[in-house]
């Protein structure tokens, strides 16, 4: 039984088509959204989706987010943990960072990321990060554990066309990610090499009504995707003279042609705000292998 719920495991993570190190949904709001966010960029979690987005943030964030994965699994506990900062430095820059923390019973991943972004000129910026990769597993009887430690590369640009439909601004971003193609294998095999992953997205915010629209379009390897959503402002009040109000959130995550294990899911959400406080949470359906439950995201952040 031990068998096969691991093998659902490495499956559902697609470790043994890309290696792992997949991004399982770093932030609720993103998730929300289909996973929409390369042409978005506008908070510290871009540093795990596009790093140019940080060139237009002008204060300093942090988030975090907790995620209870498949908990349709018996006999198994699996969470994923990530936390993002920013910390703009005018007229140097903006500097990000981020972490991820992937535990199972039996295999562990981390990730740390360095971030840089500067703007080019008012609406155009550029980025790129190093990321340090770790992953160690459990030791069969008789033998040593097994861990890696590698280090891999990301790019991106980012553009906005301000006020126009309503005043609203489109936002463009690109970004390539580990561009280097690590081999994350102990042995360096090059069958665990990460994919290089090219990504494109444009979105819309429309200040006046309060509603954001955004679509992306990625490669990774052999597979494409194809993700869409939508954030609109449910309500905005003041209670005690503080801003208090909430979004609501929806999305499709889809898969253009069927590669190994990929799913197409549904998402949705909410987020809730208290002045500079943020609460969000993500749902996650899977809309094929129903038996190992969706996934819940909970997130919480700060602006300073």
């Amino acid at each position: 039984m031990k068998k096969k719920i691991l093998g659902l495991i490495f499956i559902c993570f697609n470790l043994v088509h890309a290696g792992g190190f997949d991004n399982l949904g770093v932030h609720s709001r993103v998730i929300g959204i289909g996973g929409v966010y390369y042409g978005i960029g506008d908070a510290p979690y871009t540093v795990f989706y596009n790093p140019a987005g940080l060139a237009h943030l002008k204060r300093i964030e942090i988030n975090s987010t907790y995620t209870n994965l498949f908990p349709g699994l018996e006999d198994e506990s699996i969470y994923y943990l990530t936390a993002s900062g920013v910390l703009p430095f005018e007229p140097i820059g903006s500097f990000g960072a981020g972490v991820t923390f992937l535990k199972t019973d039996h295999w562990q991943e981390n990730t740390l990321i360095l971030s840089y972004a500067r703007s080019i000129i008012s609406t155009f910026g550029v980025g790129g990060s190093v990321k340090l990769l770790r992953w160690s597993a459990s030791a069969a009887p008789g033998e040593s554990p097994l861990s890696f430690f590698g280090l891999s590369f990301d790019a991106g640009a980012f553009y906005t066309i301000e006020s126009i439909f309503d005043q609203g601004d489109i936002r463009f971003g690109a970004a390539v990610q580990d561009i280097t193609q690590p081999s994350i294998a102990k042995s360096g095999s090059k069958d665990a090499a990460l994919p290089i992953k090219m990504a494109v997205g444009v979105s819309y915010f429309s200040p006046g009504y309060d509603y954001l629209i955004g679509i992306d379009g990625i490669k990774e390897g052999d597979e494409y995707y194809l993700k869409f959503g939508a954030e609109f402002l449910g309500m905005k009040t003041y209670v005690l003279g503080v801003e208090t109000g909430f979004y609501i959130r929806g999305g499709y995550n889809g898969i253009v042609n069927k590669i190994n294990s990929k799913q197409n899911a549904l998402n949705g959400g909410f987020g809730v705000f208290v002045e500079k406080f943020k609460f969000d949470y993500a749902y996650v359906h899977q809309l094929e292998i129903k038996s190992i439950g969706g996934s819940h995201k909970l997130s919480i952040g700060y602006q300073f």
